[in-house]
């Protein structure tokens, strides 16, 4: 049998944290600090690891109503980008976060066409529907990493449980 993902990291952060840490010269610094970077970062896959599918479906799905919402104006390189965006499957039977890099590169592409032959009004409507993507997409992302310990509002912020109810 294979074992399970938590006894993994389990088995990862007692290695790191009772064999590799203390077996590093305290005068060298640098490798501390890594392991110690490590260490953190198993700590917080140790919390996350069963929210990723869930916190990627939030993602796209918030991702995804942007683009239906869309109602793309302009000349052949605006076209040619918003008929890209159409054409990418949600439904695809890949991992979430390859179907995210996929819309937000398409996006992307389309932010960038509007500038070339996109109608102004729709070029305005597009940078307003994006910027609000974005900081709803930070707020999510601070959520996630909150237990990094480098957000001084963590506290203010709703966990990443409450994001996923």
């Amino acid at each position: 049998m294979i074992p399970e993902f938590e006894l993994r990291l389990d088995s990862m952060l007692r290695a790191m944290t009772t064999i590799v840490l203390p077996a590093i010269d305290p005068a060298n610094n640098l490798a501390r600090e890594q392991a110690t970077l490590v260490v953190a970062h198993i700590a917080m896959m140790q919390q996350q690891w069963d929210k990723l599918d869930a916190y990627a479906r939030l993602c796209i799905g918030d991702i995804e109503r942007v683009i239906a919402a869309l109602e793309i104006r302009g000349g052949p390189v605006t076209q040619a980008a918003g008929a890209s965006l159409d054409a990418l499957d949600f439904g695809a039977r890949v991992p979430p976060n390859q179907i995210y890099r996929k819309a937000m590169a398409r996006l992307e592409n389309l932010v960038r066409a509007v500038e070339v032959d996109g109608d102004s009004a729709f070029r305005r409507a597009l940078h307003r529907d994006v910027l609000l993507f974005g900081n709803r997409q930070a707020e999510r992302d601070r959520a996630w990493f909150a237990m990094s310990g480098f957000d001084v509002n963590a506290k203010d912020r709703p966990t990443i449980e409450e994001l996923l109810s």
